[in-house]
C-alpha cells in the first residue's frame, strides 16, 4: 500500500491534446520528470527538421523534453530521468514490453473512448465517421497489447453536432485531465479492472484515401468526413485529374440545376456539389500546387461549363 505522496512523473504524447494533462501536472504536488515525443523529423515542402508542435510548446515553457529514435534511447532516457510513473496521451509508438515495468507504478495511458470500444490510433475520427452520438475516455494500464490493459477509470461524453475532431480531442483532454490526477493519487492503492472480453471493436490509422469524397454517399456521410478528417488528413476530390482540397462544407436548399453526384454548379455566388441525395455548399479549396481561395473564385479561374463535377 502507498500513502499520500508526491510522484515524478513523465508524460509521453506527440499531440498538443496532452497539454491539459501537462499542465494539471504541472499545478499539482507531483514533479513533471520529462515530456517524452517523437524525433525532429522534415515537414513542409522545404523539407526542414523541424520538432513537432508539443515539442515547441514544452522548450518554449522550459520543460525538459526527450524525443528518443528507438527502445534503447527511451530506456537510457528513463534511467536518468527515473519517474515513477509514465503518463502516455497520443503518443503514436507502441511501448517495448521489457520497458513497462521499469517505472515503479508502470504506465498508464489516457485513451480517447470507452473501451474496448474503438481500440486503435484514431478513437475520435472513428466515433464521428460512425455518427456515434456519444464517445468518452478510457484511463488504463498499458500491457503489451493494443488498448487491451486493465482500467482504472471510463467516462462517457456527448459529442455535439458540430464537435470536429480537433474540438472533440480538445473537449477530452479539458475532461480527462482532474481524473489523471485522481488515478495517479491512487496508483498502488486501486487495481485496474480488466476490460470486457466482447464489445471491442477497432479505430485504424486514417489513411489519406479515406478523406477522399466519393459524391454519391449520402450527404450525412459526406459531412462527417468533413467533421472527422478535415483537419487531418484533410478531405479531398479529383477535378480534371487534379487533386482539389475542400473545405467548410455544409449542406444547402439553394435552388440549382445539379442532376448527378459530383457535379458542380455556381449558384447565388456559392458553389454547389451535388451528392448522392443532396446538395453541399463549399466555402474554400486548395487547388495542387497553389494557395487556399474561395471556392467561386476557383470555380471562375476553372471556367466551369455545364455538366462539370468532381471525379
Amino acid at each position: 500500500m502507498v500513502g499520500r505522496f508526491n510522484l515524478q512523473l513523465s508524460v509521453a504524447s506527440s499531440s498538443l491534446v496532452s497539454i491539459p494533462i501537462i499542465e494539471a501536472i504541472l499545478t499539482s504536488d507531483h514533479i513533471l520528470a520529462s515530456v517524452i515525443t517523437n524525433p525532429d523529423k522534415p515537414t513542409g515542402r522545404g523539407k526542414n527538421i523541424e520538432a513537432n508542435d508539443l515539442a515547441k510548446w514544452a522548450t518554449d515553457r522550459n520543460l525538459p523534453v526527450a524525443k528518443p529514435a528507438d527502445a534503447s534511447e527511451l530506456n537510457r532516457h528513463l534511467l536518468a530521468a527515473q519517474p515513477q510513473l509514465i503518463v502516455t496521451v497520443a503518443y503514436g509508438r507502441m511501448i517495448p514490453v521489457e520497458l513497462l515495468h521499469g517505472p515503479r507504478f508502470g504506465w498508464i495511458n489516457l485513451h480517447f473512448s470507452v473501451l474496448p470500444k474503438l481500440r486503435g490510433a484514431a478513437p475520435v475520427q472513428w466515433a464521428i465517421l460512425n455518427g456515434d452520438s456519444n464517445t468518452g475516455y478510457t484511463i488504463f494500464k498499458l500491457d503489451k497489447g493494443m488498448d487491451t490493459g486493465p482500467t482504472y477509470l471510463s467516462k462517457e461524453v456527448h459529442i455535439s453536432e458540430g464537435d470536429t475532431t480537433p474540438i472533440l480531442l480538445e473537449k477530452l483532454g479539458n475532461l480527462a485531465a482532474p481524473d489523471i490526477l485522481d488515478v495517479i493519487s491512487t496508483i498502488g492503492k486501486t487495481r485496474a479492472t480488466p476490460q470486457p472480453l466482447s464489445g471491442a471493436t477497432l479505430a485504424p490509422k486514417i489513411t489519406k484515401d479515406m478523406a477522399r469524397i466519393i459524391w454519391d454517399s449520402p450527404t450525412e456521410n459526406i459531412l462527417r468526413q468533413d467533421r472527422a478528417l478535415s483537419d487531418n488528413p484533410g478531405i479531398w476530390s479529383l477535378f480534371n485529374g487534379e487533386r482539389i482540397s475542400l473545405f467548410g462544407l455544409q449542406e444547402t436548399l439553394l435552388p440549382n440545376s445539379l442532376k448527378s453526384p459530383g457535379e458542380i454548379e455556381v449558384s447565388e455566388n456559392k458553389f454547389l456539389v451535388r451528392t448522392g441525395d443532396s446538395v453541399v455548399e463549399i466555402s474554400e479549396v486548395t487547388p495542387a500546387g497553389k494557395k487556399r481561395m474561395s471556392a467561386v473564385d476557383f470555380a471562375r479561374g476553372a471556367r466551369l461549363s455545364v455538366g462539370s463535377k468532381f471525379e
